[in-house]
């Protein structure tokens, strides 16, 4: 449950600093998802190798969330500026603070550096984390294009409907919790 909230919360915080600003075009949500899934996934598998690089043999547990901001803020940098000299028609122009204030990011970053998983492993965690937070990410956005249409109370508009929008989506998933399981 907590790992739906985490992709939940922070793609509601995303999308809201994005809608913020203007309405999206699909090309730009797109963009923004796929930004956000690399940036996922190499930052958890990056944190990994800080882990088995760094903090293992030197003993350094208690500093592992300073070795890991500057790694993502380079990430949250870095994977819209490489998107952009890839194809320079896609619009990466101010995704670096989207994903700057990703929590997802450091949420598995964290969470998968602490435990030891294989590295494969933290790939796939980080590629499916990936992909789920650019689902979420597109269902935000239909939410608030469905909200500006909708007869919202005043002090529901914006951040509010969205976090609530959370709320329900988690409990919606929390529904699929240990139904591949058995």
């Amino acid at each position: 449950m907590n790992d739906y909230m985490l992709i939940l919360a922070s793609a509601a915080l995303v999308s809201h600093l994005l809608l913020q600003q203007q309405p999206l075009s699909p090309l730009r949500l797109q963009v923004c998802g796929l930004a956000g899934a690399l940036s996922i996934a190499l930052g958890a598998s990056g944190g990994q190798a800080l882990e088995q690089l760094i903090v293992a043999p030197w003993q350094l547990q208690d500093l592992r969330l300073f070795l890991l901001l500057p790694w993502l803020a380079l990430l949250a940098w870095g994977v819209p500026h490489v998107l952009g000299r890839l194809r320079p028609q896609w619009p990466t122009g101010d995704l670096a603070l989207p994903l700057l204030g990703n929590a997802l990011l450091l949420g598995l970053a964290l969470q998968v550096t602490g435990d030891g998983t294989p590295v494969l492993a933290t790939l796939r965690w980080g590629a499916l984390a990936g992909l789920g937070f650019c689902l979420a990410l597109v269902l935000f956005d239909d939410l608030h294009q469905r909200s500006q249409h909708a007869e919202v109370p005043a002090a529901l508009r914006g951040l509010p409907i969205t976090l609530i929008g959370a709320g329900v989506m988690a409990l919606a998933f929390s529904g699929f919790n240990g139904l591949f399981t058995q």
